[in-house]
């Protein structure tokens, strides 16, 4: 990962600006921390590319989010991000509703400044009980305004399902659109996580970009929870 990304991680947390998360808050005092490496299983010159993941339970209902990428995927393009996420539901309700908000840049100084994004988000989730075991189905919806007058709006749609077959497994189909100034791209991404130890899972996937470029790419996650 770029060494510049190290500055710009520490300008945007003494700002305090806020990201993105999902539906379920972080438990008070709780740390996730998802490390994940993408290579291209083609030709296109993507090559590979890191992404570092973290969240930090504030409050019962407020989770800190920070990310650092340097994908240039067109959803992930080189950025950091910091954020909120404040839960809206009840914390046992069944369907659970959430809000982000946040800032994210890419590493350069230039870039800073013309490509800061202001990102807010609506997040759904619910947990169910199926033939193959219990699951979980979530929903984002984001939008990107970037700061400067004359910069282009994106938005991202996700939606992921996910089962727990048995224990020490877990299942999971995402799709995402995401729409800036370049046009529209869908992506599809099947995983399978498996649990190391009680605080460690491994996660490998496929994800398939839909238009664009049509790349796919291999991942592979570390998720660690503490």
């Amino acid at each position: 990962m770029r060494a510049s990304l190290a500055p710009l991680a520490i300008l945007l947390i003494l700002t305090a600006c806020p990201a993105l998360a999902g539906a379920w808050p972080r438990d008070k005092g709780g740390w996730f921390v998802s490390l994940r490496a993408d290579t291209d299983a083609g030709r296109t010159g993507r090559g590979t590319s890191g992404s570092l993941y973290g969240e930090y339970g504030l409050t019962d209902r407020i989770t800190v989010v920070g990310q650092l990428s340097n994908d240039d995927a067109p959803w992930t393009v080189s950025r950091a991000g910091l954020g909120l996420n404040y839960a809206l539901s009840p914390l046992d309700a069944r369907h659970r509703f959430a809000l982000s908000f946040g800032v994210s840049a890419p590493p350069d100084t230039l870039g800073v400044m013309t490509d800061t994004r202001i990102e807010s988000g609506l997040h759904w989730g619910m947990g169910f009980e199926s033939p193959l075991g219990g699951g979980w189905a979530t929903v984002t919806a984001r939008v990107l305004q970037p700061v400067m007058a004359d910069g282009d709006l994106a938005t991202d749609l996700f939606g992921l399902v996910g089962l727990r077959p048995r224990d020490g497994w877990m299942t999971m189909l995402s799709t995402g659109r995401f729409e800036d100034e370049a046009g529209v791209t869908w992506k599809v991404t099947p995983s399978l996580g498996y649990q190391l130890r009680d605080t460690l899972w491994i996660v490998p996937g496929v994800t398939r970009e839909v238009g664009g470029a049509g790349v796919t790419t291999l991942n592979l996650s570390l998720w660690l929870s503490f």
